[in-house]
């Protein structure tokens, strides 16, 4: 179609120039032949070829701007020169028209294309109907795919509403005949609790006679318990009274005093279990029990010796009041005892300097340096730690509660609970009570003499200087543990 068009155009450029080189051949003829008449007609033909040539110059720019508008020509036109040459054919009506209608039809070529020309449009309309046809054929081919793909989805949702009804229809089936077999295990179900309800009101009658027995047995097993209750509290305060402090008796004996009263030795060593830091209080040699009279004064083991089995030395803790110590005096100490560890149990608050604080620290280190050990221990805000056990010897008891506003505050309440059990079970094991002033009598020496706690119970006054202990005597010992040149005996 676009080789018609350019062959018309041709046509017409041909016919043009055709008319317009006839034009100036006869316009030529005609100058020619007027020429020899006369200079008047010379001069007319000379003006009328002059006309001629202007007309062929403005012929000549319209086929130029034909051929550029139907893109024959090899220039193309920027709209600068459109619209210089269009002012050179201001008045001719035709070629306004012309302009008007290319001016129209290269604006479907779009601001972008420089190349305006009905050639260039022609292939433009040429490429976009093929582009569209392009687009056709691709949309085509993608309604063939969806309706293939809908026929298959089609095809597979009846496949799967047939498979679904064959489904529900063997499930109907199913349904049934559960249906039926949960009829028959509800009848067998009502049954079965028709007998257990059965088999407990038997069960019940039975229960009611076991219970009226029972509660026979333990209206008599209540009265047996209450009577050996009362016995078990006789025989508490007899093994109390067999076991108790006053029946407390000495643990050995001073051998031999020396360095003027401030070294002593001891009948105590190695085979009784005695090792440094063990405390004693000294009693008269005539003592037998602790309680008959009070101590004259303390000692702490110092030197246990390992060459004999029976042998230690001791010094003379200083006292407000010291009293002579003789050779023969007995020793005793609540907290030690030959071959076994003794446990101690604290109850409450212990206060060892009236100071207002809890010390049970501090009595829990004299207690470990003497060869004891803490088994149960209940503090005072209720807090219970260990247990009695047969090695429990004494349960020191601390301050008493102090009622304010006629009743106990909570923790005071809970400990008033717990302490009453603690002391009735240790009744109950015959461990003897003793308060914890007559304890530190024992334990503790002067104040240059107290352990130092460590811990948050530590305090400042306890870290003062101490005088080194005095030198172990060079002098003899008792006859007993010496010998011929007066050294002590290796056994």
């Amino acid at each position: 179609m676009a080789r018609d068009r350019n062959l018309y155009v041709w046509q017409a450029y041909v016919i043009v120039m055709s008319f317009v080189s006839l034009l100036s051949i006869g316009a030529l003829c005609y100058v020619i032949f007027q020429s020899g008449t006369n200079s008047k007609t010379v001069e007319a033909m000379k003006a009328q070829a002059s006309d001629s040539d202007g007309k062929l110059r403005e012929e000549l720019k319209k086929t130029d701007l034909l051929k550029r508008v139907l893109g024959a020509s090899s220039k193309t036109f920027d709209q600068a020169g459109l619209d210089q040459l269009s002012q050179s054919f201001s008045g001719d009506a035709e070629i306004a028209d012309i302009q008007k209608k290319y001016v129209a039809d290269m604006g479907l070529l779009g601001p972008n294309v420089t190349d305006k020309s009905y050639v260039k449009l022609v292939e433009t309309l040429m490429q976009t109907v093929r582009e569209r046809n392009l687009q056709v054929d691709a949309q085509a081919k993608r309604e063939e795919d969806l309706k293939a793909k809908y026929d298959a989805t089609i095809k597979q949702e009846t496949e799967a509403r047939e498979a679904e009804r064959k489904r529900a229809n063997e499930l109907a089936q199913q349904l049934e005949q559960t249906q039926v077999a949960y009829a028959q295990k509800e009848k067998e179900r009502q049954d079965e609790i028709t007998k257990i309800q059965q088999d407990r009101q038997k069960l019940a009658q039975q229960a009611e006679t076991e219970k009226r027995t029972y509660l026979t047995e333990i209206d008599k097993l209540t009265k047996k318990r209450d009577e050996l209750a009362k016995q078990n509290e006789v025989l508490g305060k007899q093994l109390e009274e067999i076991k108790g402090e006053d029946f407390q008796y000495v643990q050995g004996k001073i051998t031999e005093v020396v360095d003027g009263g401030q070294t002593v030795y001891l009948n105590l060593g190695r085979a009784d279990g005695l090792r440094p830091g063990v405390r004693f209080a000294v009693l008269d040699d005539d003592t037998s029990k602790v309680a008959d009279v009070a101590p004259k004064a303390r000692l702490e083991v110092v030197e246990v010796n390992q060459q004999t089995d029976h042998l230690s030395r001791a010094r003379v803790l200083p006292d407000r009041f010291p009293t002579t110590i003789l050779r023969g005096d007995r020793i005793y100490s609540p907290a030690w005892q030959p071959g076994r560890k003794v446990s101690f149990g604290l109850v409450g608050k212990l206060d060892i300097n009236g100071d207002g604080k809890d010390d049970r620290d501090t009595v829990k280190a004299l207690i470990a340096q003497n060869g004891g050990d803490v088994s149960v221990d209940l503090r005072p805000d209720g807090r219970m730690e260990g247990n009695l056990n047969v090695n429990t010897r004494w349960l020191v008891v601390g301050e008493e509660f102090k009622v304010l506003g006629g009743q106990l505050d909570a923790a005071s309440e809970v400990m008033g609970k717990r302490r009453l059990e603690l002391e009735q079970q240790a009744k109950s094991m015959g461990v003897s009570r003793i308060n914890l002033d007559k304890l530190m009598g024992y334990l503790r020496g002067s104040n240059d003499e107290d352990i130092v706690p460590l811990g948050s119970a530590t305090r400042a006054d306890d870290f003062k200087r101490r005088d080194p202990p005095p030198p172990p005597s060079k002098g003899r010992v008792s006859g007993l543990f010496q010998t011929p040149d007066g050294q002590a005996s290796p056994k």
